[in-house]
């Protein structure tokens, strides 16, 4: 019977001391994330204070006519592309404006998100 060895070759000395380029990008990669999360916290760990009712009722007023009013623009276009007539559009169109209308003004007001 013949003697059967075998052998695992390891990286010489040199190699483990000098990093290849994609390991020195991927160390400074973590590097920096670990740094960006040190300096800004996620913003799940940032607290906000609860909303009293009348800043619900400011958001509520604020995304409710914001979205009506894209509904409302929408449907009659809709109904025009689907169906090829545009009754009933100037009552929609009436709507769409005055919701669209609320919605600039609780926009200037401020009374949506602080940031979207």
């Amino acid at each position: 019977m013949r003697a059967v060895a075998t052998t695992t070759e390891s990286p010489s000395a040199a190699d483990i001391l000098r990093p290849s380029g994609v390991a020195v990008l991927v160390r400074l990669r973590s590097l920096l994330v670990w740094l960006h999360k040190f300096i800004y916290p996620p913003a799940h760990d940032v607290e906000e204070p609860p909303l009293t009712f009348s800043a619900r009722f400011r958001k509520f007023l604020w995304l409710s006519s914001g979205l009506f009013s894209a509904a409302s623009f929408t449907i009659p276009a809709i109904g025009y592309l689907a169906f090829g007539t545009a009754d009933g559009a100037a009552t929609n169109f009436l709507a769409a404006v005055v919701s669209a209308c609320l919605f600039g003004v609780a926009s200037l007001f401020h009374f949506g998100p602080d940031e979207a």
